[in-house]
């Protein structure tokens, strides 16, 4: 008969909300300080959102958090951490845990472990041998943060793109769900959208470089990225997320 594990982390991983990820980064940076850069792969809920960026990545760069994208299915450019997922595998095993909160017990007590015990490089530990890790280069304070974002480098940010779009049989393009109106007559034809940083609006063209259209682009303001609330969602679909107890467990 074959062994079932009680429980799997990873079938629940897509039932995180995006807003229960960034109250654990915020706990993250009050504690280690704004990192410079933060890698992140392409799965929820961290993933482009077809080929716009995420609300969470929107507001890591606010905070002057650059962006690295790993390519898809390319493991090896991340290799260090990937590895080290497979130590934690080992030393934890998942599947044995009872529950979630018997998984964070014991992750918590691995990391621990490798950080401050493990005579990892020449008999000393990690935090030995890199005392200046255990130093904030950027202090982060949650009662602070709307003073350390800055909607400015979001909209520089998506200024440097363009993104190909094709006129649907209505006459609008989407942009993070949101129906936008080129014109009935330029049904199916394929357009490009562009995104200017000084007036907040989305500039529709032609692929000769005529413009056909401009919007605001309502979605990328200061209030709506900080909430995560960057894309439509049609009410039939909208879903109560229910957060992983052991993702939030410390947070209690």
């Amino acid at each position: 008969r074959c062994w079932e594990p009680r429980f799997s982390p990873l079938r629940r991983w897509t039932q995180i909300a995006p807003s229960a990820v960034q109250g654990v980064l915020r706990e993250f940076f009050a504690r280690w300080g704004l990192p410079g850069r933060i890698r992140v792969d392409n799965g929820h809920p961290w993933g482009k959102q077809v080929d716009l960026l995420s609300g969470l990545a929107l507001w890591l760069i606010g905070l002057d958090v650059g962006m690295i994208w790993n390519p898809p299915s390319r493991p090896q450019r991340n290799g260090k951490v990937e590895r080290n997922h497979g130590v934690l595998d080992q030393w934890v095993e998942p599947s044995r845990c009872k529950d979630g909160i018997d998984l964070l017990r014991k992750l918590a007590w691995a990391q621990q472990v490798q950080r401050e015990e493990y005579p990892a490089i020449g008999g000393r530990t990690r935090t030995q041998a890199y005392p200046r890790l255990l130093e904030k280069a950027r202090e982060y304070r949650r009662d602070e943060e709307a003073s350390l974002w800055d909607i400015k480098r979001v909209r520089r940010y998506l200024a440097q793109g363009a993104w190909e779009r094709r006129v649907n049989k209505c006459g609008q393009v989407t942009m993070y769900n949101w129906g936008y109106t080129v014109g009935r007559e330029y049904r199916y034809r394929g357009v490009s959208v562009h995104f200017d940083a000084d007036t907040n609006e989305w500039i529709i063209r032609e692929h000769q470089g005529e413009e056909l259209a401009r919007h605001t682009a309502a979605e990328i303001e200061q209030e709506r990225i900080l909430m995560l609330d960057v894309g439509y969602v049609k009410p039939h679909r909208r879903n109560c997320w229910r957060c992983l107890t052991w993702l939030m467990a410390e947070r209690a």
